[in-house]
């Protein structure tokens, strides 16, 4: 087992009797958390009124000087990143100080729970509606980041970075290891099993580094497991009431090959705010074909109606007129009944299509699970090898040189280390085996 890179267990409070209150008027009423590099207070202002604000405060038990500064690395670029960002949906920053050895982030403070918080007290998974409308909230955010000047990789999107207020709104957490896209110093790998994409093992993370994290998400919100590390999310599988829509959205965010991806937030958030009315993957001409059908038998039957309802109204004296317009009603309603026929056939031909696709889907599901990469044309995965993939270099970006890290992350101590500010819960850092939920086949809503 890797050594804890910490001297000795978290302690409550501040270490040499520091003082509760901070620059003379943060008084710290409660510890939320503790990370792998921070421990995370709740404080109140006596200036304005007992406001309460989140205290961020560096860990100082660290065994290496070197582990503490790259500590403090993360602490100052999550600084650093939050001054520059200002979104709804991103947790603010209100200042950062010193205090004796110590240094400090003052946040906003959010009232509510995490996801992963939230799934754990619920004990089933969240209904698709739910998980789609709080992926829409995620995928925006996801995109004001990485079309920010400069782009800003997140990088650690998982279920216990993103909180959930009382008003049912997204806050993205824990900017410690976020980036600027394309700063070559920064080599450092910290991942998160089962969240992290092939890329990020080797330090290469990009915006569809971020996606791939949101498609796994996803995935636990739906069915309550942890995602795999490493492998092609399919929430189908788990549970087969799920839409065939999801399936596609998350199977695709999670193809291990970032070109088979959606390639940019903007259109993963298109395809989750897409409502499809029928089945995915139809051709798109039956459809046309049956709607202009179906706006002729609707046309048809008007204009019956309106020649019957003409000819009744006729003075019963001009028979000529009255005999041309039944002529006409005989004609229109013969129309209509060829009209219907084929209507008829149309329907039968895309039934006869629909059992194929079915059939299909299911003996592809019937196939056992492989490591894989999506087919984004059908949203279903295509087996591939085991290796990992080479990650192909984003369009014009240089050759990514691959140099050591100066921390390695060991596994055994990933709980720790991929928190690193420390927003998580505390029973969170110490155990990462998933819920163990049972596979939900029942088709009540929740």
């Amino acid at each position: 087992m890797t050594e804890s890179p910490y001297q000795k267990p978290p302690q409550q409070g501040f270490q040499n009797s520091q003082a509760l209150v901070l620059q003379g008027r943060y008084e710290i009423i409660d510890q939320l958390g503790q990370g792998g590099m921070g421990t995370v207070y709740l404080a109140r202002d006596h200036r304005l009124h007992g406001r309460t604000y989140v205290i961020k405060k560096l860990r100082d038990d660290f065994f290496r000087d070197e582990d503490r500064e790259k500590a403090m690395a993360f602490f100052m670029r999550e600084i650093e990143v939050l001054c520059d960002l200002k979104h709804p949906n991103i947790v603010d920053i209100k200042d950062h100080f010193p205090e004796g050895n110590d240094y400090f982030i003052l946040m906003e403070y959010v009232e509510g729970k995490n996801l992963h918080e939230m799934l754990h007290e619920r004990g089933e998974p969240f209904a698709e509606d739910q998980v789609l409308e709080w992926s829409v909230q995620i995928c925006k955010v996801l995109n004001y980041l990485h079309t920010h000047d400069p782009p800003v990789i997140y990088r650690d999107l998982k279920p216990s970075n993103v909180m959930i207020d009382t008003l049912g709104r997204v806050k993205l957490v824990d900017f410690g290891i976020a980036r600027q896209y394309r700063d070559d110093s920064d080599n450092t790998h910290v991942v998160s099993a089962g969240y992290s994409p092939p890329e990020q093992y080797w330090g290469a993370a990009e915006p569809r580094s971020d996606v791939y994290a949101l498609g796994a998400t996803m995935s636990f919100l739906l069915t309550g497991q942890e995602p795999l590390a490493l492998q092609t999310s399919s929430p189908r599988k788990h549970i087969d009431t799920l839409s065939e829509h999801i399936d596609y959205i998350v199977q695709r965010a999670t193809a291990q090959d970032p070109w088979l991806r959606f390639q940019n937030a903007l259109e993963m958030l298109e395809e989750l705010e897409y409502r499809p009315e029928v089945k995915r993957g139809l051709p798109q001409g039956n459809w046309i074909w049956g709607g202009i059908i179906g706006v002729s038998v609707v046309a048809l039957a008007f204009a019956i109606l309106y020649v019957g309802w003409h000819s009744a109204m006729m003075p019963k004296q001009d028979g000529q007129i009255a005999s041309t317009a039944a002529k006409k009603v005989d004609s229109l309603q013969q129309q209509l009944a060829e009209t219907r026929n084929q209507n008829d056939q149309v329907k039968k031909q895309l039934d006869i299509l629909r059992q194929h696709m079915e059939d299909e889907s299911k003996k592809k599901t019937d196939e056992p699970q492989q490591v894989a990469a999506t087919n984004p044309e059908i949203g279903t995965p295509t087996t591939s090898s085991t290796q990992l993939p080479q990650v192909s270099p984003v369009p014009g970006a240089e050759p990514h040189k691959v140099k050591e890290p100066d921390v390695i992350f060991q596994e055994d101590s990933e709980a720790q280390l991929t928190d690193p500010e420390g927003l998580a819960p505390l029973e969170e850092d110490s155990k990462k085996s998933p819920f163990g939920f049972p596979i939900f086949k029942s088709t009540d809503n929740h």
